[in-house]
């Protein structure tokens, strides 16, 4: 399979990561995988059962009120420091330790948001902050890992590894969020 785009140790595939995942050789797991309560139809929600093909370590960002279908070894929680107590997400991490973290980064949901935070609003409806990606990848990450992002969307994980200096790769279905 050709991909979408590759330079500086970032690869993007424009394919279902369900395809890809049967030949990236990875490190390290950090993915917004669809959920089933927030845009299901829109983001093609199913089960990501294909993760459990991978033993590395993994870490992956769920809805605060949908129930996680794989197993685990911690819940983190992602606070958007919104100040509404329900604005979080969880982050489950798979195939890790049991510690369960905080982590206070603002959502960026808009050019005003992004301002706030200094980050980037690309006009995803799930985008992450690149500062919390670049957070997680320095704390859990080992050094020289190959990071694989199943669901890149806005390009957020595969943006913190590079800067990071790490090789990443990613898959999004969606050739407009390839571009």
């Amino acid at each position: 399979m050709k991909p979408f785009y590759q330079k500086s140790g970032i690869t993007l595939y424009n394919a279902d990561c369900r395809d890809v995942a049967k030949f990236v050789k990875c490190d390290f797991i950090i993915s917004d995988v669809p959920y089933p309560d927030y845009y299901a139809d829109e983001y093609g929600y199913f089960p990501p059962m294909f993760l459990n093909d991978f033993s590395c370590r993994q870490l992956i960002f769920w809805s605060a009120k949908a129930e996680f279908p794989l197993d685990y070894t911690a819940i983190h929680i992602w606070d958007k420091v919104t100040g509404a107590s329900d604005d979080y997400e969880r982050i489950f991490e798979r195939n890790g330790q049991r510690r369960y973290r905080v982590f206070n980064y603002g959502k960026v949901n808009s050019s005003v948001s992004a301002q706030f935070t200094r980050d980037v609003w690309t006009g995803h409806k799930s985008q992450k902050p690149i500062k919390l990606l670049r957070r997680l990848i320095t704390d859990f990450v080992p050094a020289g890992a190959v990071i694989f992002d199943p669901f890149s969307g806005s390009g957020s994980t595969l943006a913190a590894a590079r800067d990071l200096g790490y090789q990443a790769v990613g898959c999004e279905v969606s050739a407009h969020w390839c571009g």
